[in-house]
């Protein structure tokens, strides 16, 4: 009984590494698929033991012909391409209208992409971790940046976001040191958590009217960043930590209109010379200008009915 639980322990995993390695549904011309309908999914290989390594110039084409049935490319698969360092270039057809979940993840050596105005959908951590990414232009089809889908893209220069987004989502371009502008456009009424963190070439931003929400840290230790304009003056969600560690923040223009400066918002900014808090302002967060040790000057209208805990600490 026991030799045949062994043998049946041993047939049962065969099986599914069997499986397993033919988890596609074809291999054409270099590049694996699965089949819904007449749909056709880029996948990888997906086997435990053998990896898929696109690379080079890829062409993804429109469509194809397989066994008497025409074909229609409308996706990249989740983690189709994940972890390809050897993939530099990957044309993808205006058929496509979704990019799945670390579709490129980690894919070092790919420095040109072309997203076509047919993608409506990028998921989370779709580029993470594309080093070698140098510029993207993000098609007008798309309404939100997931989370993580940029992050850690390191070698990113420059970025178009469409006035289509409507919501930069949490870590979306976080670690995108050698980003050095980005401009926010009307459209945009939420920046998640982080969103920005760490891009230490950034130079300056403006937060546009639109914006209501603004998430924790979402432009945190942007040590290169010397010019922020704050026109959010409609923003009722703005959590802490927003501008935390700009140490290079010399200019800082906040708009008419906002209410609220939240806590630790400017914490660390240690460049910051002068500020002035318009008239809108009611109330000054905790630690909100928390060692800005070059600040000389502030101006706090008669509107401030509330100024927090350490809100200008070590502002000596």
């Amino acid at each position: 009984m026991k030799r045949q639980g062994i043998a049946f322990t041993f047939t049962l995993l065969i099986n599914m590494i069997c499986i397993e390695a033919f988890a596609y549904d074809a291999f054409i011309n270099g590049i694996y698929y699965n089949f819904s309908g007449t749909e056709a999914i880029v996948v990888s290989r997906n086997t435990a033991f053998i990896t898929t390594e696109y690379s080079g110039n890829l062409v993804i084409p429109k469509s194809f012909t397989y066994n008497g049935t025409t074909y229609s490319v409308t996706r990249i698969g989740n983690q189709a391409f994940n972890g390809c360092r050897g993939l530099t270039s990957v044309t993808i057809p205006n058929s496509v209208t979704s990019i799945g979940y670390m579709a490129f993840d980690n894919c070092s050596g790919l420095t040109s992409l072309t997203i076509p105005n047919s993608v409506t959908s990028i998921e989370g951590a779709a580029f993470l971790g594309c080093s070698g990414l140098t510029s993207v232009t993000i098609p007008n089809s798309v309404t939100s940046i997931s989370s993580s889908a940029f992050r850690g893209c390191s070698g990113l220069t420059s970025v178009t976001i469409p006035n289509s987004v409507t919501s930069i989502e949490v870590f979306a371009f976080e670690g995108c040191s050698g980003l050095t502008s980005v401009t926010i456009p009307n459209s945009v009424t939420s920046i998640g958590s982080h969103a920005f963190e760490g891009c230490s070439g950034l130079t300056s931003v403006t937060i546009p009217n639109s914006v209501t929400s603004i998430g924790g840290g979402a432009f945190r230790s942007c040590s290169s960043l010397k010019e922020v304009i704050y026109n959010a003056t409609n923003c009722s969600d703005t959590q802490s930590t927003v501008f935390d560690g700009c140490s290079s923040l010399i200019s800082l223009t906040i708009s008419d209109n906002v209410q609220m400066i939240p806590s630790s918002a400017f914490s660390g900014c240690s460049s910051l010379t002068s500020v002035t808090i318009p008239n809108s302002v009611t109330t000054i967060g905790n630690y909100a200008f928390k060692r800005c040790t070059g600040l000389t000057g502030v101006t706090i209208p008669n509107s401030v009915t509330s100024i927090g805990d350490w809100a200008f600490e070590g502002c000596i």
